[in-house]
């Protein structure tokens, strides 16, 4: 279904030639950067929560969208983050997932009130979607798939090691209090690897795109946006909330918002 969310158009420019293979470690090694550090986001926040509260009095409520507002914002925007990089180019769409992702964490990281560190996560998951799709188009563009097998494996451990990072790391973070930030440093550690990661895409990761240009289905995108919002929010935030009615009704109401969405791009399918 996805797939005709796009509709073709002119053919694009031929991609950019392959960086050259003495660069292939030094772009797995941004392209591994840039898949760990949005779901490693999603777990370093944990146990800094009541930190969080008693540095900026952050209620109850926003503590819960601290946590869920990125996972929520991160899901809604994945798929249609995945179609931006077939449509201008991955490499790009990693640098600006990447400078993105830096300027939100540092958001999060002077945030003074609930509200801006809540504003801040979203911004942060918006981007890790256009991040995060990136690294495994990048790859399958760039190595071989003699070579795909094994960069995988390390796409595979380094994926499954955020959580474990995220979770220790934002601990420790914590204890150590570096230079007198607190809970800030978990949000703020994001900008110097950030930094270092924009500039060794620029330098060793290559332009790559499908040999087709493409351009995004509008409708079929926003219904399935909405779809995911009305699916995932309630998900997220419904147990905490005590279930209020129009939560349930929102969630109700992603069903016909799928069956509008499956309508539209069955009009799309050749006939």
């Amino acid at each position: 279904m996805t797939d005709n969310l796009l509709a073709p158009r002119a053919p694009a420019r031929p991609a950019a030639p392959a960086a050259p293979r003495s660069h292939h470690g030094w772009a797995l090694v941004v392209l591994l950067v840039g898949a760990i550090l949005p779901p490693l986001d999603y777990f370093i926040v944990n146990l800094a929560l009541p930190a969080i509260r008693d540095g900026i009095g952050a209620r109850p409520a926003e503590l819960q969208l601290v946590v869920s507002a990125y996972a929520c914002a991160n899901a809604v925007v994945q798929i249609t983050g995945g179609r931006l990089g077939d449509l201008y180019g991955r490499k790009r769409m990693f640098m600006i997932g990447m400078a993105g992702f830096v300027v939100a964490s540092t958001l999060c990281g002077l945030a003074g009130s609930g509200a801006v560190l809540v504003g801040g996560r979203v911004l942060q998951g918006l981007f890790a979607a256009i991040l995060a799709p990136q690294v495994l188009a990048t790859i399958r563009s760039v190595f071989s798939p003699q070579e795909q097998v094994r960069v995988m494996g390390f796409y595979g451990f380094v994926f499954g090691l955020a959580a474990v990072i995220g979770q220790l790391g934002g601990g420790a973070l914590i204890e150590l209090h570096p230079f007198g930030l607190g809970w800030r440093a978990i949000f703020l550690v994001n900008l110097p690897i950030g930094v270092l990661a924009l500039l060794g895409s620029w330098r060793f990761i290559p332009e790559s795109r499908p040999p087709r240009g493409q351009r995004i289905d509008v409708p079929g995108t926003v219904l399935l946006s909405l779809f995911l919002l009305m699916l995932v929010y309630p998900l997220t935030h419904g147990r905490d909330a005590g279930w209020p009615l129009w939560m349930v009704a929102c969630g109700v109401g992603a069903l016909p918002m799928l069956g509008a969405l499956l309508t539209v791009e069955a009009r799309r399918l050749p006939r």
